[in-house]
């Protein structure tokens, strides 16, 4: 299983290194600014949580697949990962869209919402507190189609770490 795992802001110097020594398994597939692609094949099934519990860690998504930039494609991979969720059941949706190509001739959110609107006839859309998150990156030459739940892609933490600025207290 490959993931995709998106730092917080202020943890823009911390190595995906440092993450796997702390969940003790996996390989760094992919690493850039702010985010890294981790392969956890070799991982118990708790690595998530564990990941998820890093302070620097902001979202965790789990990849299912690496698609030619084709809209098409895109709609049915998308809606064959949200029914491989919902299974006809009551679970709600959320799509996020993060372009790393700025090239792309549609804007994140322009994406986003053609895309729910699309997977809006499968499950109930639910903005605010879904249970899935649907993840798309648009990148140079295909779309990242990730997943996640409520729980793995919420951040968990109320404030910015005390420790993030060595600001000494009087």
């Amino acid at each position: 299983m490959r993931v995709l795992i998106t730092f917080e802001p202020y943890a823009r110097s911390i190595s995906p290194y440092d993450l796997l020594s702390r969940i003790n398994c996996g390989q760094v597939v992919e690493w850039g600014r702010n985010k890294c692609i981790v392969d956890l094949s070799n991982c118990d099934s708790n690595a998530l949580a564990l990941i998820r519990d890093v302070n620097y860690v902001a979202h965790v998504s789990i990849i299912d697949r690496v698609i030619n930039r084709d809209l098409d494609s895109l709609f049915a991979t998308t809606k064959e990962v949200l029914m491989s969720l919902v299974g006809g059941g009551d679970g709600t949706f959320k799509v996020i869209v993060k372009r790393m190509d700025k090239k792309y001739p549609m804007t994140s959110v322009e994406l986003a919402k053609k895309l729910g609107e699309y997977l809006a006839q499968f499950a109930r859309a639910d903005l605010e507190d879904p249970d899935y998150i649907i993840y798309v990156e648009v990148r140079e030459g295909s779309f990242i189609v990730a997943h996640s739940t409520r729980d793995l892609f919420r951040k968990r933490r109320e404030a910015i770490p005390r420790d993030w600025v060595d600001i000494p207290v009087n």
